[in-house]
């Protein structure tokens, strides 16, 4: 994922095989808690939309990142997250596809 300032980016990601990501209400809003301890001290988060198994975010950063940071910090969210579930499910293995993917966003 290349994250450059003053850009705006589309980040989303889907459960493994299209499963659910979020079980209960309780889910979607430990994902959140997650989501601001480990993104907002680098991006400001513009929109979001968290669906029973897939995610988007819409992100925007003024200042420049160092290389992987945000990488690093989607990597901690989502490996957090997958064993949290693991254990409330009594499910073992990923939870998330493999790969989060981004794209750079033009609204114009």
């Amino acid at each position: 994922m290349e994250f450059h300032p003053e850009n705006f980016i589309h980040v989303y990601n889907r459960g493994n095989q299209q499963q659910i990501l979020f079980f209960e209400r309780a889910n979607y809003l430990f994902f959140l808690k997650k989501v601001r301890k480990e993104l907002l001290p680098y991006t400001e988060i513009i929109n979001y939309c968290l669906m029973p198994n897939h995610f988007h975010f819409l992100l925007y950063s003024k200042i420049e990142l160092k290389e992987n940071q945000l990488n690093k910090a989607f990597g901690i969210l989502l490996s957090s997250y997958t064993k949290a579930i693991n254990i409330q499910e009594n499910r073992k293995g990923s939870l998330f596809q493999q790969h989060t993917k981004a794209k750079k966003y033009s609204y114009l």
